[in-house]
């Protein structure tokens, strides 16, 4: 008969096993999630753009995305807003997402313009992101939302100041205006000195399937050791 040590050893080993297969499950299932979203970016981009000149055209685009989309409008740039804490190439900075006006009655349409990089020296200044006045043709990719960053709790803030993140609910309230659920990330030029470097939806992918790859390693690790030792106390007894 096995000693109780012998016993809770084997159980710890047993259930070391199914956790880290289980994290390693997890890693891979982040990887596949990431890689179908990039598939379908890759289709969404591979279409013309669709455009939007009315709320039933906004509705369609709403139901479907992300999808390429082209708009002409005019920007609304009292009601920007910087969404604080982005990083490109490793600087801090901002993203300018600025409302864009299609016709009379429609919601507004939120538009992620660029990046700004932030002052090293005045945290709090906001950056120079000029609008040219008329309307203006946008090109660019519709998603769900601005990806959120670190949440301190804050939710919105004042039009033309910083914001943690986008939150539509919080932006209608702020600007007691209706807005498209949707953000539009701008791929054309329009003249404002933003950088419009977008993330791959399947950043990650391969860090998710090495951790993956490490996780069931440990796994089979532990499982070898468990049946090495459990056999020799199997063959002492």
């Amino acid at each position: 008969m096995l000693t109780p040590r012998v016993v809770v050893a084997l159980l710890a080993g047993i259930a070391g096993v199914v956790l880290t297969a289980s994290l390693g499950n997890w890693q891979t299932r982040r990887g596949d999630e990431k890689a179908a979203r990039q598939a379908q970016w890759d289709e969404a981009l591979a279409r013309a753009p669709s455009p939007i000149a009315g709320f039933d055209e906004a509705s369609g685009v709403a139901g479907n995305l992300p999808q390429r989309v082209e708009m002409t409008g005019a920007f609304v740039p009292e009601a920007t807003v910087y969404i604080d804490n982005r990083l490109v190439d490793g600087v801090a900075g901002f993203q300018v997402v600025t409302p864009v006006v299609i016709a009379e009655g429609m919601p507004w349409i939120l538009v992620n313009r660029g990046w700004a990089a932030r002052s090293m020296a005045e945290r709090t200044r906001l950056p120079s992101a000029p609008i040219a006045s008329g309307p203006l043709r946008v090109e660019g990719v519709a998603v769900p939302h601005v990806p959120r960053a670190l949440d301190l709790g804050e939710r919105g803030g004042a039009l033309g100041g910083i914001w943690q993140n986008l939150d539509f609910e919080a932006y209608e309230q702020a600007s007691g205006r209706k807005v498209a659920r949707f953000v539009v990330q701008q791929t054309n030029d329009t003249g404002d000195g933003l950088r419009r470097a977008w993330a791959r939806p399947d950043a990650g992918v391969d860090k998710h399937r090495g951790y993956a790859f490490q996780w069931y390693s440990l796994a089979a690790l532990i499982g070898v050791l468990t049946l090495y030792f459990g056999g020799k106390a199997l063959r002492r007894k």
